[in-house]
């Protein structure tokens, strides 16, 4: 009784035709960017003497990073990072996009075991293989119900058999995998900048839920894409860097989604929305906000079936080849990764989290991985982060960053990506180089999907 009571608080409110409601954010338009402090470099972050109790989910909302990380204030400002850009992409696991990594680019990260397969609804076992085309025909389920298949409580070998049963076909797709060849920017980045080999999904869902704890600290009462949208008056990153006098800017070409690949409902309309041109413009202007969140076209360059994945990474070189030459690299960071795994592949057993807020987000598992690469002129160079963490370690960089009060206890406990950088000034100052092109040539004529 009380795990349903919990259900259906996490669900409400429900409605079958979501309506978007105006967050309050207008101000928002007039906001100036405060003038970057004077940078400073060649120092050391405290030692992490909080791991334990973040480890105990004994924070929680409103504790600002001083304490949950134990960074103080004044030393977080000298972090030479003053602009975050987040480019959350869609729908594809870690050994989806990046199961040849460690044998094209970057040995530290965690191979496929040669052994891992997934059974079909025959019960043959299925192989990872390599796929035939950038242009995956077929979208597998990705909602709870689906994932909570595909991960199979921890044995990860429902993929093939969840994807036979959303898609009407042998699922066999979902053990498809992409090597360098395919994808020659992305592994490029991968094996370049600071690798994550142990990001998470924040919860065993699909886009909607996923986004949410990134911009909320929680699922806010979400648990599928396409229900219902959070309650506006819910605290969000976006009121917490106004309030503090800092800006952001979501930029997004799709007129159908809208930014944050539509979790809010809004439009290309709403304050604060502006065209990616514009993202490029003040880039190569140096006049970036404090926090820019990117979304690529839905299905077009967003990596989401049936996208081609070169036209998206073709995508996301643009922009950051319009970064390594901004007046602002060196006090950037780009955080580029996927929202959700899309009911693709991934070996790796999805670990638990703390707790966001009891009585309206009591999901504590995560989802299958995902990749996350953060590129920047401080980002360790060719290393492989194996901390465990998901999207509201991105949210809590940017809350150190700032000096904001963490909006849960999801994102308090979180341990902001830090030993994926190093803030040294031997780190150098131009951009390694040059990047590959995005690869081509990846889709074929595809026959039709299989019955």
């Amino acid at each position: 009784m009380k795990t349903t009571a919990l259900l259906f608080a996490a669900l409400a409110p429900f409605t079958c035709s979501p309506l978007a409601a105006n967050w309050g954010l207008d101000a928002i338009s007039n906001m100036a960017t405060p003038p970057d402090p004077q940078m400073a470099c060649s120092f050391a972050l405290p030692p992490d003497g909080e791991a334990a109790q973040r480890a105990s989910c004994a924070f929680g909302q409103g504790d600002h990073p001083a304490t949950t990380l134990g960074i103080p204030a004044d030393v977080a400002a000298q972090i030479p990072i003053r602009h975050v850009i987040v480019m959350m992409k869609e729908n594809r696991s870690f050994d989806h996009l990046f199961g040849r990594l460690h044998d094209e680019g970057q040995p530290d990260s965690e191979p496929e075991p040669p052994n891992y397969t997934n059974p079909d609804l025959s019960g043959a076992p299925v192989a990872p293989f390599h796929e035939s085309t950038t242009c995956e025909p077929i979208d597998p389920g990705h909602q709870a119900s689906s994932v909570s298949t595909q991960i199979n409580g921890g044995a990860m070998d429902g993929f093939v058999r969840s994807a036979a049963e959303t898609t009407g076909t042998d699922g066999h797709h979902a053990m498809g995998n992409y090597g360098q060849s395919d994808l020659p920017f992305y592994y490029w980045l991968a094996s370049t900048y600071a690798l994550s080999d142990r990001h998470f999904a924040p919860m065993a869902s699909g886009t909607f839920a996923n986004r949410n704890f990134f911009l909320l600290g929680m699922n806010a009462g979400v648990l599928d894409t396409g229900i219902t949208y959070p309650d506006p008056a819910t605290p969000s990153i976006l009121e917490l860097l106004m309030n503090a006098g800092f800006t952001w800017a979501a930029y997004t070409d799709d007129a159908a989604t809208g930014p944050f690949s539509g979790t809010f409902g809004w439009s290309t309309t709403d304050p604060g929305v502006h065209p990616v041109q514009a993202l490029l413009d003040a880039l190569d202007q140096g006049t970036l906000p404090n926090v820019a969140f990117v979304d690529a076209v839905a299905s077009v360059t967003d990596d989401h079936p049936v996208a081609d994945l070169q036209a998206g990474e073709a995508w996301s070189r643009n922009i950051y080849e319009h970064a390594v030459t901004s007046p602002q690299w060196s006090r950037l960071a780009i955080v580029y990764t996927y929202d959700e795994a899309g009911g693709f592949a991934d070996h790796v057993v999805p670990p638990s989290a703390c707790r966001a807020a009891p009585s309206t987000s009591p999901f504590t598992a995560m989802g299958p991985r995902v990749p996350l690469v953060v590129v920047s002129r401080w980002a360790k160079p060719h290393y492989v982060s194996h901390v465990p963490h998901d999207h509201t370690a991105i949210t809590r960089f940017i809350e150190l960053l700032f000096d904001l009060p963490a909006m849960t206890a999801r994102d308090a406990n979180s341990d902001a990506l830090l030993d994926m950088f190093d803030f040294s000034c031997g780190q150098p100052a131009t951009p390694p180089g040059p990047a590959p092109a995005a690869g081509t040539g990846g889709c074929p004529a595809l026959p039709p999907p299989q019955p």
